[in-house]
């Protein structure tokens, strides 16, 4: 199946929706963010926080936490929509943070990088999601959150104009957030290994995604078995290990961790590979 005009447009689109994300989302501007009265993504704008239970009722807790953290629930609430019906568009095309990690992972040398794909995702993000949201029950919430790299991006774009965000970042705990984000963003082969092991908005999108692509009427990233070649080209583009050669030599999809950025759509010589129903 040939690459459509609209899925031709897309590919060259995605980083200019990701650039947009961040103008959105990023200081010095942040505009969304200021909606919800705040000029990060920290507080009521937070996306990360407010699903992590209350040793004091769960139940309760949660529903705090949703009122006062309103806006970044709200967003988690539309991005899980949006994926089940359409896919990762927010990881691939718009999210600022996941955004600023692949484009300036770009601009540094292979050579400096390391890969990740030694480690099997779906089992090592899972695993850090559970501690992630029991972190406050078992006395760790907080370290969550300082490491977060929603909390450590925008600090280091708005670092230039806050003298407040220069001082966290070089404190002890600022300096383990950026080391963190450089690692597993920055240094990491195609910029996402955070996005792919460490985000908990990522894992549940990863949930999301998995579920939505057992229905025939949403539209994922699928291939089409009968026309590749196992050639590998695609398993090349991916940023987050979600493709792999089978035993029979074709690819295999794990729609869990794909990222719908459709760089192996752009990849693939046999046109393989497409966005669509099933």
């Amino acid at each position: 199946m040939k690459n459509t005009g609209t899925e031709k447009r897309l590919f060259k689109t995605r980083y200019l929706t990701i650039f947009i994300g961040m103008l959105l989302f990023l200081p010095p501007f942040a505009v969304l963010p200021q909606t919800a009265g705040e000029v990060n993504l920290c507080g009521a704008a937070c996306p990360r926080m407010f699903f992590i239970l209350s040793p004091a009722g769960v139940l309760a807790g949660l529903g705090n936490n949703m009122q006062a953290m309103w806006f970044g629930a709200s967003l988690v609430g539309l991005i899980l929509l949006t994926t089940f019906f359409w896919g990762r568009l927010w990881c691939s095309h718009f999210c600022p943070i996941g955004g600023t990690t692949e484009l300036v992972s770009h601009a540094i040398p292979e050579r400096l990088k390391t890969g990740f794909s030694f480690i099997h995702a779906p089992a090592f993000r899972y695993c850090y999601l559970l501690v992630f949201v029991a972190g406050a029950l078992i006395g760790i919430g907080s370290i969550a959150c300082k490491l977060c790299n929603f909390r450590v991006i925008p600090f280091l774009a708005g670092s230039p104009f806050v003298p407040s965000y220069r001082t966290y970042l070089l404190s002890s705990v600022g300096l383990a957030g950026i080391a963190t984000v450089s690692l597993t963003g920055f240094f990491a082969r195609g910029g996402r290994a955070y996005c792919n092991l460490l985000c908990p908005v990522g894992a549940l999108d990863s949930i999301v995604n998995y579920l939505g692509g057992k229905i025939g009427f949403t539209r994922k990233v699928r291939t089409d078995l009968a026309k590749c070649s196992g050639c590998g080209s695609c398993i090349n583009e991916c940023m987050v290990w979600a493709l792999e050669r089978t035993r029979n030599g074709k690819i295999k999809r794990d729609q869990a961790s794909c990222m719908s950025c459709r760089e192996c759509i752009k990849a693939c010589p046999r046109e393989a590979i497409r966005y669509g129903r099933r």
